[in-house]
């Protein structure tokens, strides 16, 4: 009865609307009503707040959600392997990584999967590396593509790609390919960048701390395509991954700007939970993302 009371919070959390709720649970309104009293009252504080539009979490529902996710992640897990049991000819992988390795280097790979295994869901989520470990951990995919290095004593990581980052320019700045550029002087012109959380960006600031520089990027994004778009009308240098763009360098709408400073090769890699095997399909994915 407690774990029942826990999965309608759970489910109620995630919906954010009681009659929602309701119908994903199989159960009436009033029955979820009377359920998240239960809990509230066992646990003696208020979980909800209800607005025009549904509820929202108080802090204490906060914190609750916060622990019980790995839970329910984990029985969603169980209830996936005993289907396999049952059916081998089905399954699924969800796999998780950003919006540019997903596009770059997931995408190619799923399409050639699904046309040999087209009984095997593959399905994404995408997130920066910290949000991409955080949903390993609390069990809410299979696999994880991130950049390296990353800290973690609960995942297996496996090192998958190289890839090399680059500073790129339109058309206004194109005087600048034609030269090797000292780093300092990238400082004189608009730098454009992801936000601070991601890790292309804490890789750029570690390129310019090493030679005793700060930078402070003018323009801000939040993905590699509108980063290469700010980069074509001219509205700085961007700083990118050189596999995101070799199509739009070897047509000349981008260039490369060559610094005085070797920038080392950054890691990709494939993470996966410790201790909890993958599933037959997630398996047979993950393998076959590690062949050549």
């Amino acid at each position: 009865m407690q774990l029942d009371l826990y999965h309608v919070f759970y489910v109620t959390a995630l919906e954010q609307n009681f009659s929602k709720a309701a119908k994903k649970l199989f159960i009436t309104q009033p029955s979820i009503s009377h359920s998240i009293k239960q809990l509230e009252e066992r646990l003696g504080i208020q979980l909800f707040i209800r607005t025009s539009k549904g509820v929202i979490l108080t802090k204490e529902g906060e914190t609750l959600l916060n622990y019980i996710t790995p839970i329910f992640g984990l029985i969603d897990y169980a209830e996936g392997k005993i289907a396999e049991l049952i059916n081998l000819e089905s399954g699924h992988v969800t796999i998780g990584g950003s919006d540019s390795t997903c596009k770059h280097f997931l995408l190619p790979k799923i399409q050639t999967f699904q046309n040999m295994y087209p009984e095997i869901k593959v399905k994404l989520q995408h997130g920066s590396t910290p949000q991409i470990v955080e949903k390993l951990t609390n069990g809410m995919i299979d696999i994880g593509i991130v950049h390296l290095p990353i800290n973690e004593n609960e995942i297996n990581i496996i090192e998958y790609l190289s890839i090399n980052s680059t500073f790129i320019v339109g058309k206004k700045y194109k005087a600048l390919a034609n030269k090797t550029v000292a780093l300092e002087e990238i400082l004189n012109y608009p730098i454009i960048s992801f936000s601070e959380t991601s890790s292309t960006r804490r890789f750029l600031e570690h390129i310019f701390h090493n030679q005793g520089l700060i930078v402070k990027p003018d323009i801000e994004v939040g993905s590699v395509e509108l980063l290469i778009e700010c980069a074509k009308i001219g509205m700085g240098i961007a700083f990118v991954t050189k596999e995101m763009v070799l199509k739009e360098l070897s047509e000349g709408e981008l260039f490369e700007v060559h610094i005085n400073e070797l920038i080392e090769e950054r890691k990709i890699g494939l993470i996966t939970k410790k201790e909890i095997p993958l599933s037959v399909a997630a398996n047979t994915f993950f393998n076959y993302l590690l062949e050549k």
